[in-house]
């Protein structure tokens, strides 16, 4: 009796410590189970990963070197100013011109090559930049002196085109605005004269009946002038017909110079015009202005046309680099870094096929 009390059911489950206790050999037990399973297919994750990695490496190493050519120019963009020039330099027309004076200089591979990423321009605080890569080593003294030549004879015409329809914009809306205040001063004009011969037709009153001791203050006598005697009325109306006519002649002449510039302007749009589908360069416009200088007498437009060649040579001036031949340097192919990118990137992969061809293997052995 007391021998059976003593006895303990088979089925009585463990205690919770001791199951506790059990969990970190399992996680042990397992984790040696992983490295066994990636040390009986190491040679299948090296087949995988390393050799891969290394032919990459290989294929990199082997490869073409490229090279690059910075030019730095000491022209100040804003953001807008630096889209519309690197618009015009990927346009359509300013590559055909810079592919065909290329494949001129026997360059015509390079020229079929040549995308965005072949000429680079950037902006900073302080100064523009014009990256060209490209190769072999020897050749890249003469490809960015093209592409050189390119982005400072010929891309400023269309810098050049911009600003002239800016400005013809600019003298029509001024024009428009001397047009529309026209009406209404001739009005106000023929309003002030017909005051002014009424006022001339009244009859001055007697200075005797007006009291005396009476100060006027006016903050503009004109548009109180109707307080006034008789005489200083006419005065005013008088001097503001003067005013009138003034302005009327004033706008006048003003209206008939913004005519002229509109004429001087739409004749140096036209010369850009015809000109820009050419290989036409700065230089050569500069010469048109000053032998066009000639043709006029007025010397509003002369003053105005010295002025306008005076900023195109600004122009060239700035549109020189800092150094004038750079080195040619070596671009780095980084060919370590990309094949331990591959390297990295397949191990993950030959580990991952290591287990499921194991997990395959068991399947097939239970099966059998």
């Amino acid at each position: 009796m007391a021998s059976s009390q003593k006895k303990i059911p088979n089925s009585q489950p463990a205690p919770r410590n001791v199951q506790k206790e059990a969990n970190p050999y399992e996680d042990e037990i397992n984790l040696i189970d992983y490295l066994r399973i990636l040390w009986k297919w190491k040679y299948f994750i090296v087949l995988v990963s390393v050799l891969p990695a290394l032919v990459v490496g290989l294929v990199i190493f082997s490869g073409s070197r490229s090279y690059k050519v910075t030019y730095a120019y000491d022209i100040k963009l804003d953001e807008k100013g630096y889209k519309t020039l690197l618009d015009a330099f990927h346009s359509a027309e300013n590559l055909y011109k810079l592919t065909s004076k290329l494949k001129e200089n026997g360059f015509d591979k390079y020229s079929k090559k040549m995308t965005k990423e072949n000429i680079e321009l950037e902006i900073s605080d302080t100064l523009l930049t014009m990256t060209i890569i490209g190769s072999p080593e020897e050749d890249m003294q003469r490809i960015s002196s093209i592409v050189r030549d390119n982005f400072e004879k010929i891309l400023p015409i269309y810098s050049v085109k911009q600003g002239l329809n800016s400005t013809i914009a600019e003298l029509k809306a001024r024009m428009a605005d001397i047009d529309e205040s026209r009406f209404g001063l001739e009005l106000e004009l023929e309003r002030k004269k017909a005051i002014s011969a009424k006022l001339k037709n009244l009859k001055p009153t007697d200075p005797n009946k007006i009291p005396s001791g009476i100060v006027l203050q006016f903050d503009n006598v004109s548009q109180n002038s109707e307080y006034l005697p008789l005489v200083y009325q006419i005065q005013v109306t008088d001097a503001n017909i003067i005013d009138l006519e003034e302005r009327i002649t004033t706008n006048q002449k003003m209206y008939d110079y913004y005519n002229s510039l509109l004429s001087l302007n739409e004749r140096l749009l036209d010369q850009v015009r015809n000109k820009t589908s050419s290989f036409y360069t700065i230089q050569e416009f500069h010469a048109f202005l000053s032998n066009m200088v000639s043709d006029y007498e007025d010397k509003g437009l002369v003053d105005y046309l010295n002025a306008y060649i005076k900023k195109i040579e600004n122009t060239i001036s700035t549109n020189i680099p800092v150094v004038e031949r750079p080195k040619v340097h070596l671009i780095p192919k980084g060919t370590t870094k990309k094949s331990v990118i591959v390297f990295a990137a397949l191990l993950i992969i030959a580990m991952f096929g290591a287990f499921l061809l194991e997990a395959v293997q068991k399947s097939q052995a239970q099966a059998s």
